[in-house]
């Protein structure tokens, strides 16, 4: 399969490496959530990924009476964001989001770390699942070592010419 690189289209993904995606994503763990405030401005906020499932679908605790719970509430469209610098990994997903009490599923992701935001564990009054349901993706993947990228770059500053296989693009539609 020909791959576009970063300078060029993007291509659609295999199977395996959107289950490689999707464990990646698990690993980066740290997201940016961007939704539309009340005014219908776009905002963003950290939020922790607790489940990449194979399927597109993501979920994270989140607080049943904060700002994001409010905003999803009025307007259910979102973007994640993932970067992970030391793997010049970069991820974009939008999709819809739905806030949900559902203890079992609670129970099944919870860890001590959780516990910081909602002391009282999985019976917190004010604890809720925020479900993700990915719509479209797009990810950048460098394929070569940073000291590879970093000569491209190089050569590509000396001769005024963009750098060229420097990375792939990568889009998808669930």
């Amino acid at each position: 399969m020909a791959h576009e690189h970063f300078n060029g289209a993007p291509t659609e993904p295999s199977a395996e490496e959107r289950a490689d995606l999707w464990r990646k994503v698990e690993h980066v763990r740290m997201a940016m959530l961007t939704t539309h405030d009340r005014s219908g401005a776009l905002t963003s906020r950290p939020i922790t990924t607790q489940q990449a499932e194979a399927d597109g679908v993501l979920w994270f605790f989140v607080p049943m009476d904060g700002g994001m719970a409010e905003d999803l509430g009025r307007d259910p469209r979102l973007i994640l964001t993932y970067a992970d610098l030391s793997d010049n990994f970069f991820v974009a997903l939008s999709g819809t989001g739905q806030v949900l009490k559902d203890r079992a599923k609670a129970k099944e992701l919870w860890s001590p770390l959780a516990g910081a935001w909602f002391p009282d564990g999985v019976d917190d009054p004010n604890l809720a699942l925020l479900r993700v349901d990915v719509d479209k993706g797009e990810y950048w993947d460098p394929g070569s070592s940073k000291m590879v990228q970093m000569f491209a770059m190089a050569k590509a500053a000396i001769t005024r010419t963009p750098p060229r296989n420097v990375g792939e693009h990568r889009e998808f539609r669930s």
